[in-house]
């Protein structure tokens, strides 16, 4: 579908610019190929969003366009304001300003055996930290599901927010917690340009790429997950950060590289 795409768009005349993309991970070796060719044909330039993306690339063999390392265009998007976020959060039933850990799941291959070490992290939280469980969906149609299933059996205090709106919303929500253990490549995004210390779980190499991008090592693969490791994955956000200041300047530092993107598309449009 994305090959055919960008194939239709050269054929036509257009410049072809892939925006600050992730690649891969491309596992087939016909498609790596196919992919390849696709692209050395018919693409001008490629911004990518971390350099795991751009190895990804130079071992398929990707050689023609010219490739640029930038950042993810979501690092740019601003939270919503202050009356907005409110108004989501007590939607859902949320106090707007309390303490919380936010878990952003999504229902993977392998989540529903690993659920339930998100409830017992959860409830570790809350009785060593003081931190509520907010059970948050990035993706309103399909993350629901997992924060019920890792919610299930919680005899604590928890709130799902199954609906936090548009990314303005949603950044706003996640501006509003304490920490932020993530599957969603989005969540950590978000919560990143707002200074939240962060934990990720590994479905998709995406995730770590990012993570490591803004020199993040909190994180650990999905199927190595136990409930130990993600106790200490808290530990580690709520003991002893990174600092906000830091993650702050990487944070920035990437948006600024991001620009380069936007400079892209205006040098490829002739502006």
């Amino acid at each position: 579908f994305y090959l055919h795409n960008i194939q239709a768009a050269h054929k036509a005349g257009c410049k072809v610019q892939m925006y600050g993309c992730g690649i891969g991970p491309v596992l087939r070796e016909q498609h790596r190929k196919l992919a390849a060719s696709v692209l050395n044909a018919n693409v001008d330039v490629i911004t990518l969003r971390e350099p795991d993306s751009l190895k990804e690339l130079q071992s398929m063999g990707v050689t023609k366009p010219e490739i640029l390392l930038t950042a993810d265009p979501a690092l740019t998007l601003p939270a919503a304001s202050e009356d907005e976020i409110d108004s989501v959060l007590l939607r859902a039933g949320i106090p707007p300003h309390g303490k919380y850990l936010c878990f952003a799941l999504r229902n993977w291959k392998g989540f529903e055996d690993k659920a339930p070490l998100f409830s017992q992290a959860a409830k570790y939280a809350y009785e060593t930290y003081g931190l509520t469980p907010v059970f948050a969906a990035v993706e309103k149609h399909l993350d629901p599901v997992a924060g019920r299933l890792a919610a299930a059996g919680l005899d604590i205090p928890h709130y799902f927010l199954d609906d936090a709106g548009s990314a303005g919303t949603i950044i706003g929500a996640l501006s509003r917690m304490q920490a932020v253990v993530s599957m969603r490549l989005h969540a950590l995004i978000f919560a990143a340009g707002q200074g939240i210390p962060l934990a990720g779980v590994v479905y998709d190499p995406k995730v770590s790429a990012f993570l490591r991008y803004i020199g993040q090592e909190n994180f650990l693969d999905l199927d190595a997950l136990t409930a130990d490791a993600l106790k200490a994955m808290i530990d580690r956000m709520v003991s002893s950060p990174i600092s906000p200041e830091e993650q702050a300047a990487a944070v920035q530092k990437l948006r600024q590289i991001e620009q380069v993107n936007v400079d892209t598309a205006r040098r490829l449009l002739g502006k």
